[in-house]
């Protein structure tokens, strides 16, 4: 990941869920100091851009299309002092958020997405999961209006096999910007003593990797009928401000794949979500035994 969020992409569609993204890109921007470039993608291939309009006009028309985007960005949050930019797309959504990702470098990509009524629905927009899934760089989901409180408290969740180097450095490297704590949370479903015995060695490794580098951290074991849950509830019994997850699972099988773990988390969790691609195949910063 690029330094700790330097660079935030913001997709806008004019709508209450696109409004979250943007409020939460200025409000981590704030304290991070880095830049924000904020896209609205229209259909690039809608037969209405050759067939009714000159190339002039296509042009006077993004121009104004831009300077919708600026009024509506600086309108819905503050951005006072913020080095920021905005972007008009064409092109198919996900796919031009992606591309334009990569193309800035950007560190992160900052969206609201669909809120589920019923949470037991586990029901996350269709086109946030499919950036959370496939772009290359860590996505950050949220479903509500961020409050003004700051970001103090990183909740980050391992499990015995996929936990990758990445996943706890850049953690490691946020909290650090955000003068954050870390804990670290392992849930377990059945009774089994050697399972107990690595989840808490391998705890307690990541534990002292992120002390020893001098940011505040606690890690947690839980007992859990289900994981998911028992993860969840940890989050708001601890007043969790941002979940970090890896996403993408066995790599080596297939290249775009979010497990049912990271797709619940992202779905169900009140607080923002932010979804890490490893960058290697599991180059992990300590040794699991075989179990």
């Amino acid at each position: 990941m690029e330094a700790a969020l330097s660079h935030l992409l913001v997709p806008v569609d004019y709508s209450d869920k696109s409004v979250f993204g943007l409020k939460y890109a200025a409000k981590l921007n704030k304290v991070l100091k880095g830049k924000i470039t904020f896209i609205n993608v229209i259909k690039g291939v809608d037969p209405i851009w050759s067939e009714f309009f000159t190339d002039v006009e296509r042009e006077i028309l993004l121009k104004k299309l831009k300077s919708h985007l600026q009024n509506f960005v600086t309108k819905n949050s503050d951005l006072d002092g913020a080095d920021f930019d905005c972007v008009i797309a064409k092109g198919k959504l996900c796919d031009t958020i992606m591309q334009t990702a990569e193309s800035l470098n950007a560190s992160a990509i900052v969206m609201g997405t669909s809120h589920a009524d019923n949470i037991k629905k586990k029901i996350i927009g269709t086109n946030a999961l499919r950036v959370v899934s496939e772009a290359k760089c860590p996505v950050i989901t949220i479903k509500s209006e961020p409050d003004s409180a700051p970001i103090k408290r990183l909740i980050l969740p391992l499990d015995i096999s996929k936990e990758t180097r990445e996943k706890v450095v850049d953690t490691v490297d946020i909290a650090r910007k955000l003068d954050a704590e870390i804990l670290v949370v392992s849930a377990y479903s059945f009774d089994d003593e050697l399972i107990y015995k690595t989840l808490q060695q391998q705890q307690n490794q990541v534990v002292k990797y992120i002390t020893d580098r001098g940011i505040k951290c606690s890690g947690k074991l839980l007992k859990v009928d289900d994981n998911v849950d028992g993860v969840l509830d940890f989050i708001d019994a601890n007043k969790g401000d941002m979940v970090i997850i890896t996403t993408h699972q066995q790599l080596e099988i297939v290249t775009s794949f979010i497990g049912s773990f990271a797709k619940s988390i992202v779905s169900r969790s009140k607080v923002p979500v932010m979804s890490i691609v490893p960058r290697n195949k599991y180059n992990v910063i300590f040794k699991i035994p075989a179990c």
